[in-house]
């Protein structure tokens, strides 16, 4: 080790320590991780009041690694709330960010500097952890942005602390420099990030906190030119036992205006879901929640009682016929029931006032489409027959497209009346519109389309199985689905393999997702207890090589990677002692070889004896490593 590394750089410079601060008030302001991220803003600090250093060595410093990365995470696991379910989605950033911040504080507490080439290392990884601390929209968290213009001065002071200063009008310029840069990273950033948030969304860029309640379905669907959700293979519901109705019905709109059909799930309002009846020992489905953003619960249009689990809080927005959803902010795990039959909640007969809106036709559809509607149903009395027409009606006249250019003037005009390729929303809204100018009520649907397994005899659904329908009323036999989308639209049809890649994400997230339920559900001692076992487990060895040592080196030794100084010096060495025929092996110690090739030269034990004292010992100054060097310049001349 160098006399101007042992000198200058004992400690990262103190505006690093700050920008470490900031790092983590901003991670745990978004991620509630505050008592492993306080524990680890004391051990920076403590770092300063301390001279005690822990040794560079392998097995050490990994240990170290390992205790205070996992004491990081598990902290954060068991000061979560029952609010938040498994490992998804900002949850894996927050993890990793408190991985980072762990070995952040680690690098305040190595006996080897942090400056040099480590220095870039130190004041990326707070970078990291801000990042991720300010990796969110959401307005409560308003106050992030006041903590980027101190952080940037702070991280930027600490580039030249780890330099040595050059003194002069060349410090002073380059003191100056740090404190200009943050003004324009910080102005730039958040310019760019005000300006472009919408786009920075889409994208996926920047995780929102609160996420749309409708599990990436839009709460109120508006006909555009593309249908954006196949492309997703995000898992949103886990069903045992499902039925033979593969749609699984979420939200409904009867009311349609400038492309847009309402009401908006923001406009409805919700009771407390009536007491349903019990489902008795016939078959039910089982249905688990597996996005913990969401608020909807999906079943059949033909569910005669749809039972929460442990009593679970739902809401139930009667006079829009719906949607069942959880209270707002309740994200927690949900698991329901559900026993198919008629005469439940979702297929309700009609009330008047839903009559009139299921049968009123929007006045701004071209009158060509209702015209072309009763002819095509002209000569069927009966409303099934009517439904059949229209369906074939559509799949003859029009292709099925994920995308579609709606053209200038009302959308579903335009695609009935040019017969456009579109997507199932298109099918959709047409078939609402025709069977009600042909004096069928019907109402717009939006939901699932179930048809994957597992292979473990579960039903699986994902938001690339989001799919549009329609559901019709006969007098005579209640509330019938209407998917009028062409056979080659369908999400079982669309759907292609799952990547490995994909298989793996997910088993990791099943794995990381039942050791954080288990971290939320269980006590403090089957806690307590297995994070002591953890860390015994990495402390033992590190109490054997303590052991080890008291007993002398053992046969199987082998050096620690040493500084530059000393590597260097081991090198010459060891050819020294090659080019005098007696190379030392890997696994033998110095003292170990020159016993065990009884090399008596007094010079050669010397110098042994004055390296391992210098390696191995208090820090070496520079006058040590020069008279180690001296002393094996000797040894390399004779």
């Amino acid at each position: 080790m160098s006399s101007e590394t042992t000198s200058s750089y004992q400690r990262p410079p103190w505006p690093a320590a700050v920008a470490a601060l900031l790092a983590y008030a901003a991670l745990a302001l978004s991620s509630g991780a505050y008592v492993p991220l306080a524990t680890l803003g004391i051990g920076i600090a403590a770092s300063y009041a301390s001279k005690a250093r822990f040794e560079n060595e392998n097995l050490t410093k990994w240990t170290l690694r390992a205790i205070v990365m996992l004491g990081s995470i598990f902290g954060y696991l068991i000061t979560a709330t029952k609010d938040d379910n498994a490992f998804f989605d900002v949850r894996y950033l927050y993890s990793f960010a408190l991985a980072a911040a762990a070995e952040n504080a680690l690098q305040f507490w190595r006996r080897e500097p942090t400056g040099g080439a480590r220095a870039p290392f130190t004041v990326f990884l707070s970078a990291m952890v801000f990042l991720v601390g300010c990796s969110t929209f959401d307005d409560a968290y308003h106050y992030l942005w006041y903590l980027a213009p101190a952080f940037f001065l702070f991280f930027t002071l600490a580039l030249p602390g780890f330099r040595r200063s050059s003194g002069g009008a060349a410090a002073l310029r380059f003191a100056l420099v740090p404190i200009f840069a943050a003004v324009l990273l910080g102005g730039a950033t958040h310019a760019t990030f005000t300006r472009y948030k919408g786009a920075l969304n889409m994208l996926g860029a920047i995780p929102a906190r609160r996420m749309s309640p409708t599990m990436g379905m839009s709460g109120q669907p508006i006909l555009g030119s593309s249908f954006t959700l196949r492309d997703s293979l995000t898992r949103v519901l886990r069903i045992q036992n499902l039925g033979d109705d593969p749609y699984l019905r979420g939200m409904t709109f009867d009311t349609y205006g400038g492309r847009i059909w309402g009401p908006s799930l923001d406009a409805r309002v919700s009771l407390a879901l009536p007491r349903q009846p019990a489902i008795g020992p016939g078959p039910k489905a089982h249905y688990v929640r597996l996005d913990d953003e969401t608020g909807l619960l999906f079943a059949p249009l033909h569910s005669a009682a749809i039972v929460p689990e442990q009593a679970h809080p739902v809401d139930w927005a009667a006079p829009t016929d719906g949607p069942l959803r959880t209270p707002p902010n309740d994200t927690s795990p949900l698991t329901y029931d559900v026993s198919e039959g008629k005469s439940g909640l979702l297929d309700a007969p009609p009330t008047p006032a839903e009559l009139v809106r299921d049968l009123a036709v929007p006045p701004d559809v071209d009158r060509r489409v209702t015209d072309l509607a009763r002819k095509v149903t002209a000569g069927h009395a009966a409303p099934q027959a009517k439904i059949d027409a229209i369906v074939r009606f559509l799949g003859t006249n029009n292709q099925y497209s994920l995308t579609v250019n709606p053209g200038s003037g009302e959308p579903i005009s335009n695609f009935v009346l040019q017969h456009k390729s579109a997507h199932c929303e298109y099918f959709a809204s047409a078939a609402v519109v025709m069977l009600r100018a042909a004096g069928v009520p019907t109402r717009y649907v939006s939901g699932y389309y179930a048809h994957e397994s597992d292979g473990r005899g579960w039903a699986l659904v994902r938001q690339r199985d989001a799919h549009a329908w329609a559901e019709s009323w006969s007098a005579g036999t209640g509330w019938v689905t209407v998917d009028a989308t062409p056979g080659n639209g369908r999400p079982d049809v669309l759907a292609g393999p799952i990547p490995l890649y994909w298989r793996a994400w997910e088993t990791l997230q099943d794995i990381l997702g039942a050791i954080r339920n288990w971290a939320v559900t269980a006590s403090w001692t089957q806690k307590g207890t297995v994070f002591f076992l953890l860390v015994l487990g990495l402390l033992v060895p590190q109490a054997y090589r303590y052991w080890q040592r008291r007993r002398g080196v053992p046969p199987g030794f082998r050096y620690a990677t040493p500084d530059a100084a000393f590597a260097g010096l081991s090198a010459r060495f060891e050819a020294m002692l090659a080019r005098r025929g007696v190379p030392c092996p890997e696994n033998r110690t110095w003292p170990e070889h020159l016993a065990d090739a009884a090399i008596e030269d007094s010079a050669v034990r010397g110098f042994v004896v004055t390296y391992e004292h210098a390696r191995f010992g208090p820090t070496p100054t520079e006058t040590d490593i020069a008279q180690i060097d001296r002393t094996l310049r000797l040894l390399e001349k004779t």
